[in-house]
């Protein structure tokens, strides 16, 4: 059986012949497919080995198949059965140099050599090396035989014959047949006495000789192009033609000068004139297509759909990063408008953590969903999440408080408006979307997508109230929507995770909680509740409670009233109910100053026959604030003596008066207690303490004291 064989009118063998017999190894026949030095006719199939092509293998590796055919007592036959390797071919051989000079040789503008066009150099190299040598072989076999005259006898035409009779299937060049062009094609390529592979590349390469388009022209015409009413290419053409006949005036509106025509002639002084297909060419060239739509699109169209973008992987732990973004939730209300929302989602697991919903879009709504992803966290026990993000809208008045990094959140990100690639939340929108909503909800979608699956249907009609057209869809409530939402929140966390491959099996819940991040920092509740919980404004009394929304929350501890201001009760409440709508504790601040927080007080019957454990432990709780209470006061008042105060110079038998220095900070304790202007004077001392008396009267009150006595 024959080793080559007739594939589709070309030879062919099995491409394991070539390893089998130690031609070379299956990984360098893998890398010079790749490259595209063997052609494959037919790629491998269970069962079906793969066919390489005979003609494409490379001269080294060909001879190597030749040889072993050879030993088989096999022959490269073409369809003439006439043989195929001649004496000129066999001196054709592999030239790694020059096959690796065409590959990486590049263009004046940076561009490679096409594919093609490095084959076909890398062919001409090689056969005018065969050529070389076989003047070598036939100039020596001259000598040998004392023959001269190279040009009378036909030397180089003798080895041109052989350059015309190679077979081109197997050598695909494309040197001259012509004698003295194969000549000049030699001499050029050695003239230096080695291999000019530059030589073998035609110099129309980048040549700015035979372009008619000039940068003029280019630039007028993409000017044109980007006009504001987005013109057609064809409109582009005839204003051009129009501008060289003289019709039409071009003034750049920046610097108001007017276009010289002159500019647009060519070295004859004849005006460059072009066809439509190559103003079409301009417009839609790659480089020219970035410049037209970073004009004639939006900011955020080009956004999305021309300038590069950053790839990015998602947060490997819970929490790390969670990112927030409104939106508006398909279905509409009665009223015509839509239900307003606003998300935080776990970047990591894709969890859906807090939520909030309103009739307007406002700043209220953004505390919500902080309120509501709060009170979710606060009820699985765990911190704050390391990272926010968000943008500017609804969020930028916070950003001196609440959304400054290291406030609250150790850091946040703050993104850019309308930049939907940019924010996780945006992603998350559209899987809960398409992913939830369009299965378990009616009219998901909207009438003017592209995929006709997410098309709504509706009637069409004119409305007079809004004067436009709109499309008429079925409507619903306001606590329905929400409702609705809330079940496909729960639907969605219950999904699967996304990323199977990482999560296998695992919801989003499941991943959210499996993966949370070890540095989470524990929740500062009042730091928090003072940004997004409920403000009252109250008093503390009795030294023992505050009022919050009809009820009575006991303080700390005694040290609450140690940072109070002196003869100043009134205190900030911030709180935050739970999903009960209960308040379990509250946060004092006065003037901006965190003073401690307060406790719902649980009451006890006053009925012996009604008590149950409750009552008790109510009772114990209160007992312990008022024991330390009366402790604090039971203990203090021994710091207060029981003194008297008397005046100088007392009659015989009356005790004398105090040492100077009690008299002193008798006459100094008024001023302490704040009672008026003049005792807030400090108390002179040595000789000016008849001058204090004096002006305290002291002498009449001296008198009183006498009598007192």
């Amino acid at each position: 059986m024959n080793t080559l064989l007739s594939y589709n009118g070309r030879m062919g063998f099995e491409a394991r012949f070539l390893w089998d017999n130690g031609l070379m190894t299956v990984s360098a026949y893998k890398q010079n497919v790749a490259r595209q030095r063997i052609e494959v006719l037919h790629r491998s199939a269970p069962g079906i080995p793969a066919v390489v092509a005979y003609d494409s293998l490379p001269v080294n590796i060909r001879t190597k198949v030749d040889r072993v055919l050879s030993d088989r007592g096999e022959t490269c036959q073409q369809k003439d059965g006439t043989a195929t390797v001649s004496v000129f071919e066999s001196l054709i051989r592999e030239d790694a140099s020059a096959r690796s000079f065409y590959a990486d040789y590049q263009l004046a503008d940076g561009r490679p050599l096409p594919a093609a066009v490095q084959t076909e150099y890398y062919n001409n190299a090689i056969v005018l090396n065969a050529v070389r040598e076989m003047l070598t072989i036939r100039k020596g076999r001259r000598d040998a035989c004392n023959i001269s005259g190279n040009r009378k006898n036909g030397l180089f035409a003798s080895v041109s014959a052989d350059v015309n009779s190679v077979n081109r299937e197997r050598f695909p060049h494309t040197l001259p047949s012509n004698v003295r062009r194969l000549r000049e094609r030699y001499n050029a390529y050695f003239h230096n006495g080695t291999p000019d592979y530059e030589s073998l590349i035609h110099k129309n390469y980048c040549n700015q000789n035979s372009r008619k388009v000039t940068e003029a022209v280019k630039w007028m015409i993409l000017s044109l192009y980007c006009q504001k009413n987005n013109p057609y290419a064809d409109w582009v053409h005839a204003q051009y033609m129009q501008f060289l006949a003289g019709v039409i005036d071009v003034v750049d509106g920046r610097t108001g000068l007017v276009f010289d025509r002159k500019d647009f002639n060519d070295e004859k002084g004849a005006p460059v004139t072009i066809s439509e297909s190559t103003v079409w060419n301009i417009v839609n060239a790659p480089e020219n297509k970035v410049l037209i739509d970073g004009i004639r699109m939006s900011y955020h169209k080009f956004g999305a759909l021309s300038r590069p973008h950053y790839h990015r992987h998602n947060a490997m732990f819970s929490l790390s990063k969670v990112s927030l973004d409104d939106r508006d939730l398909p279905r509409k209300m009665h009223d015509g408008n839509r239900v307003k929302a606003y998300y935080a989602y776990d970047v990591c697991s894709g969890a859906l953590i807090g939520a909030a919903y309103s009739r307007k879009k406002n700043t209220d709504l953004y505390i919500g969903c902080l309120r509501d992803m709060f009170r979710f966290l606060d009820r699985h026990g765990l911190g704050l999440p390391l990272e926010m993000e968000v943008e500017n809208h609804l969020v930028n008045q916070f950003e001196d408080d609440l959304m400054r990094a290291g406030n609250v959140f150790p850091f946040v990100r703050w993104c850019a408006p309308t930049n939907s690639q940019e924010k996780h939340a945006e992603q998350f929108n559209r899987q809960k979307k398409y992913g939830y909503e369009k299965r378990y909800q009616d009219g998901i979608g909207r009438w003017y997508l592209r995929l006709a699956t997410n098309q709504t249907e509706g009637e069409r009609f004119y409305n007079e109230q809004t004067d436009r057209y709109e499309i008429k869809e079925k409507t619903y409530s306001y606590e329905q929507l929400v409702a609705d939402d809330l079940k496909m929140i729960e639907a969605y966390n219950n999904g699967l995770h996304r990323d199977q491959k990482h999560y296998p099996g695992k919801t989003r819940m499941e991943v959210f909680m499996e993966n949370m991040n070890p540095d989470l920092a524990p929740m500062n509740r009042a730091v928090l509740l003072r940004y997004i919980g409920h403000r009252t404004d109250t008093t503390v009394q009795r030294n023992q409670y505050v009022q919050v929304q009809y009820a009575d929350y006991q303080l700390e501890n005694l040290s609450v009233l140690k940072r109070l201001k002196p003869g100043n009760y009134s205190v900030e409440a911030y709180w935050l109910e739970d999903e009960s709508g209960c308040i379990g504790e509250v946060y004092l601040y006065q003037n901006g100053q965190y003073v401690g927080k307060a406790a719902q007080i649980a009451t006890f019957t006053t009925a012996k026959a009604e008590w149950t454990e409750a009552d008790t432990a109510a009772m114990t709780e209160q007992s312990k604030y008022i024991s330390k209470f009366d402790k604090f006061v039971r203990d203090n008042k021994k710091n207060i003596s029981d003194i008297r105060v008397l005046p100088t110079g007392m009659p015989e038998g009356v005790p004398q008066r105090p040492a100077t220095g009690v008299r002193e900070e008798t006459l100094q304790g008024p001023a302490d207690n704040g009672e008026d202007a003049h005792s807030a004077s400090p108390a002179p001392a040595g000789d000016d303490i008849e001058a204090l008396m004096e002006r305290y009267a002291v002498a009449d009150y001296a008198e009183y004291a006498i009598e007192s006595i």
